[in-house]
């Protein structure tokens, strides 16, 4: 990402917020700021040589390969791979048993 360019990070639990810049968004204002929204096939290309994965926030579910993370940015869908971190999540969480 080069300097300047905003990037939203969604909370990692919660993914209908996130952070932009210095201030917290909803996911509708941050998908207008994805990383992935302009360039997105090299952008998107880039992150799965480096992760090996990209996260579709509206489905829910980690995607793999190019061509299905190009289908869910066509549908409008917000990919990511990097997350707003929650101290307090742990313990908020039942633990299992």
């Amino acid at each position: 990402m080069s300097e300047g360019e905003e990037e939203f990070i969604p909370h990692a639990i919660h993914m209908w917020f996130g952070y932009l810049k210095d201030r917290i968004v909803t996911k509708e204002e941050g998908a207008k700021h994805s990383r992935f929204s302009k360039d997105a096939e090299n952008r998107l290309r880039e992150a799965l040589s480096t992760f090996g994965w990209v996260y579709c926030i509206d489905c829910k579910h980690p995607i793999f390969d190019l061509e299905e993370a190009l289908e869910h940015l066509r549908r409008g869908h917000v990919l990511t791979n990097r997350f707003m971190p929650d101290e307090v999540a742990p313990e908020e969480v039942p633990m299992v048993s």
